[in-house]
């Protein structure tokens, strides 16, 4: 019985250190792609001997347009022993590619923004976003500034019976472990808009009077690690003089850090809301980088990275959160790093 009981546990150990033999340390990964377009899957192993790897495909069209090819690769050696990487699909999109640059390096590429859409209430609501990407990128949609958790990695944003509820100002954000891009965002209306033809429409009517005007100009020039600017006081002061005579209530600042850029950027999304029209401006430093826009304090490192600065779009996506009649961002900033 000792004997039986020393085999049996000599096995279990023999087995659980041959089941680890070969290890995958890097799995392939998806794609999504252009048709022509060359994609190479790898597969890397580490174990005891020669490897040997054999690779399986699967493939599944949709409607001629969509070409899904699935992969897996098997990883073995010379004692049987053997295991299999994560199935990768590589999808394959015959739609137009312009635009995408010669020297692509896989990072997400917008082929098809979400168009506008005005439908009645009851109807289908479909949006259709696509995008280049090796990895293949994740899909992030929202509404109003808010992620609609139950609509993630998906092409398709699809409700059955739209209602009212759902209109607003619809995007997706696109993203890989390389970059992360934003689509144009789309604004759906559901239901029939009540004007009567030929007839004079009175500015004085609630849906076109604002409830409240709010405007927060910045204006950064005297940089502590950069070269300091000249036009961007005149500015600020010139647009805010305008922007009163349009009735707008305006706060005016310059020459503010990171911490004081987020405070008054804070306070002003707070004073916005349904009806009211709210105007962000802001003229210094500044750069784009994976299709998104950077504000840089006049605190920022030399060299400054996007964890020093402030992004433009999650000021665009806090203001449509608070589903203002009009949000508009004006930016006198160099677009480049």
């Amino acid at each position: 019985l000792s004997a039986l009981h020393h085999e049996q546990t000599s096995s279990c150990r023999f087995f659980f250190f041959s089941s680890l033999e070969i290890v995958i340390v890097r799995h392939p990964v998806s794609a999504c792609v252009p048709v022509n377009h060359k994609v190479t899957l790898s597969v890397r192993a580490q174990g005891t001997g020669i490897l040997n790897y054999q690779w399986f495909t699967d493939e599944v069209s949709f409607q001629a347009v969509l070409l899904d090819l699935l992969y897996v690769c098997r990883v073995n050696d010379q004692h049987y022993n053997c295991v299999f990487s994560n199935w990768v699909k590589v999808k394959v999109l015959d739609i137009d590619k312009s635009g995408r640059s010669s020297y692509w390096q896989g990072e997400p590429h917008i082929a098809t923004n979400p168009k506008p859409q005005k439908i009645q209430p009851g109807t289908k609501l479909t949006l259709r976003c696509v995008a280049f990407g090796i990895p293949a990128p994740s899909y992030q949609w929202y509404r109003n500034g808010q992620p609609l958790h139950e609509q993630c990695d998906l092409l398709y944003l699809q409700i059955e019976h739209a209602t009212a509820e759902h209109s607003g100002t619809y995007l997706c954000s696109l993203s890989n472990t390389l970059e992360e891009r934003w689509t144009e965002a789309v604004d759906v209306d559901i239901g029939k808009l009540k004007v009567k033809p030929k007839t004079k429409i009175s500015p004085t009517l609630n849906f076109l009077a604002a409830t409240d005007k709010v405007a927060l100009l910045i204006g950064n020039l005297n940089y502590s690690n950069h070269p300091a600017l000249m036009a961007p006081v005149m500015d600020v002061h010139e647009l805010g003089n305008l922007l009163r005579q349009l009735g707008f209530r305006v706060v005016s600042l310059l020459d503010l850090t990171r911490e004081e850029m987020l405070t008054a950027i804070e306070k002003f999304i707070h004073l916005l809301d349904k009806g009211v029209y709210g105007l962000f401006y802001y003229a210094g430093h500044g750069y784009e980088h994976a299709g998104r826009n950077y504000l840089v304090s006049v605190d920022a490192p030399q060299p400054y990275g996007t964890e020093n600065c402030v992004c433009v779009q999650r000021i665009m996506l806090s203001m449509q959160e608070r589903q203002t009649a009009l949000s508009v961002i004006l930016l006198d900033t160099c677009r480049k790093w």
